[in-house]
């Protein structure tokens, strides 16, 4: 949430030079009007990265990171907007300005009371693990961990007394509300005072992104249950919105490049770290959620899931995958050959074999693929043939026919079912082989032929057209969201405008039409149709563009050119604005 005045966030962009600013983290070189270095957000030899002193932008033409001088500031210091601002602030003299109403004002008050509560119980765990011999001791020795990696995660004990950490943070002035709303304490049955909520427990901080201590988690040291244990929802702690160690992790992802892992258990995160691999989070005790997703998305766009081998968390990582790759993250799944979780594996077979498992990690359709292969017999007919007809459920959501085809042409080669076959059980009756050499639907008057060869994108653009055709009450959301350019075919780019426009089709324009099916009044069907069509044509104009930029790349490579550098910044500042409205979808 943005609470700072608006006043204040232009001040900041105002006294803020983009080109002082950035050349305080890289070496920039004039380049006629503009400035020109390395790109500091990846690796690279010739300088792509250009910074522009008029309009106070910045763009990379090799890996397409652009974006004002806040954004730059967020992104090298990895902070969010509202502690980039501060910084800004900080260098240019600023005095920090926030525009809060009274009850925004409270709940930050209140924030920022619980944090603290939380810090104070952190150090006090941590001071009681190394208080004398305890079993917690005990057990993190027998788990291998070393005393550097206890003191990074900040791990400790609760003692087994009922009380001890209330009258520890009573004795520095909170009260028992305070307890109470911090998750620490709980009421007892008696309703005759309070109890520590964690007793003999081995405590585990839980860190929100910032690295601020939002609540815990505690591990019993005999035979009680739960197992586990977490902070209960509060001001600062929400489970299905945090991730264990996000903290540390997105300083390994920073690049977007490297892939986020994500285990299960505590244990399986800081045993991995302590392997050196860092880019590891774990769930907060709960299958993966939409928020923790979204959470993930803003530091990377690769995820490697390496949940338990169990049924469980074969479970739990088809459930993921679907929640991240709605995301548009692109999954993988690891395959922990024979160990029962990464903890398992690491520690016997080494970060070596881990990072090869990292690098052969399986494409979630495969992973997917195998798993209804397990459930299904394919040396029986029967088997065989729900096995072919669950494969296809999951091949008519992917979006690029390259990926339809070889999987296609696996399924068939394990089962004997031709593709042709398959591919109609995908598309429906106008499947073709001739569509995998990418031949088009278009219009053909001459020819008085329609060609039906069909794509899923095709039919999604033809539903569409049937939709607003006749349902007049839907039309205009279509008309509202779609342009005549969103629609790949130029046959249904001709039927959206003359439907539009209100002119009547002709004869192949209407059977063409009718081609999409029937017609449906669900409106989250027509939101998934209408975001897919858009998605695409977005993708479609990012991917034109950046062939420009590359050939204007080649061009300048022989010498420099004023205009061709305009030209290029943009080219750059369009893609851009596209990629920041695909993040809408």
């Amino acid at each position: 949430m943005n609470y700072f005045a608006e006043d204040f966030i232009d001040e900041i962009k105002e006294k803020s030079d983009i080109v002082q600013i950035v050349s305080e983290y890289v070496d920039l070189h004039r380049a006629g009007t503009n400035f020109k270095a390395r790109c500091p957000f990846h690796g690279e030899k010739t300088p792509s990265f250009i910074v522009s002193p008029s309009k106070q932008m910045y763009k990379c033409f090799g890996c397409g990171e652009g974006g004002d001088v806040i954004k730059f500031v967020m992104k090298m210091e990895n902070v969010e907007f509202k502690e980039a601002l501060e910084i800004l602030a900080k260098k240019a003299g600023i005095e920090i300005v926030r525009e809060i109403d009274p009850e925004m004002n409270e709940k930050i008050n209140q924030r920022k009371r619980y944090e603290h509560i939380n810090v104070e119980a952190a150090r006090y765990f941590f001071k009681l693990l190394w208080t004398g011999k305890n079993q917690a001791q005990e057990y993190l020795s027998k788990r291998g961990l070393d005393s550097k990696t206890i003191r990074i995660f900040g791990l400790g004990y609760s003692g087994d007394a009922w009380d001890n950490l209330a009258k520890h943070l009573l004795g520095m002035g909170y009260s028992e509300e305070d307890l109470l709303k911090a998750g620490l304490v709980t009421e007892k049955k008696s309703k005759d005072g309070i109890r520590d909520r964690f007793v003999n427990r081995v405590m585990f901080p839980i860190f929100d992104h910032t690295g601020n201590v939002i609540g815990f988690g505690g591990r019993v040291l005999d035979n009680s249950l739960p197992k586990y244990l977490n902070s209960p929802e509060t001001v600062t702690f929400s489970k299905s919105k945090n991730l264990y160690a996000i903290n540390f992790a997105k300083k390994s992802i920073a690049s977007r490049e490297i892939p986020l892992i994500i285990v299960e258990g505590y244990m399986d995160v800081i045993a991995l770290h302590q392997y050196g691999i860092k880019n590891a989070v774990a769930p907060l005790g709960t299958a993966l959620t939409a928020d923790q997703a979204g959470l993930v998305k803003r530091f990377t766009d690769k995820v490697i899931i390496a949940f338990d081998s169990d049924e469980a968390g074969v479970a739990a990582t088809l459930r993921g995958i679907d929640i991240l790759s709605s995301k548009g993250i692109d999954v993988k799944v690891l395959d922990l050959a024979g160990s029962k979780d990464p903890d398992d594996f690491i520690r016997k077979n080494g970060a070596d074999s881990f990072h090869k498992a990292i690098e052969t990690a399986m494409p979630f359709v495969q992973f997917k693929i195998d798993e209804i292969k397990r459930a299904n017999d394919i040396e029986t007919d029967e088997g065989k043939i729900n096995f072919c007809k669950e494969v296809s459920k999951i091949l008519k959501d992917l979006d690029s026919p390259v990926e339809v085809e070889h999987y296609l042409k696996k399924v068939s080669s394990e089962t004997g079912i031709s593709v042709s076959a398959l591919g109609k059980q995908v598309y429906g009756k106008y499947f073709s082989t001739k569509q995998f050499n990418v031949v088009a639907v278009e219009k053909a008057k001459t020819s008085d032929r329609l060609d039906t060869i069909k794509d899923g994108l095709d039919i999604a653009e033809k539903k569409l057209l049937c939709i607003a055709a006749q349902k007049e009450s839907l039309k205009a959301e279509i008309i509202a969201k779609l342009e005549v350019e969103d629609f790949q075919s130029g046959l249904n780019r001709d039927i959206f405008e003359k439907i539009k426009n209100k002119i009547a089709l002709d004869d192949i324009e209407a059977e063409a039409m009718s081609l999409g099916g029937e017609v449906s009044t669900d409106e989250n069907e027509l939101e998934s149709l209408i975001r897919r069509v858009k998605k695409n044509s977005l993708k479609k104009q990012s991917e034109r563009l950046k062939e420009i930029q590359q050939h204007l790349q080649l061009q300048l490579g022989s010498g420099y050119c004023e205009e061709k550098e305009k030209e290029l910044l943009k080219i750059g500042m369009q893609i851009l604005g596209i990629e920041n409205e695909l993040r809408k979808y």
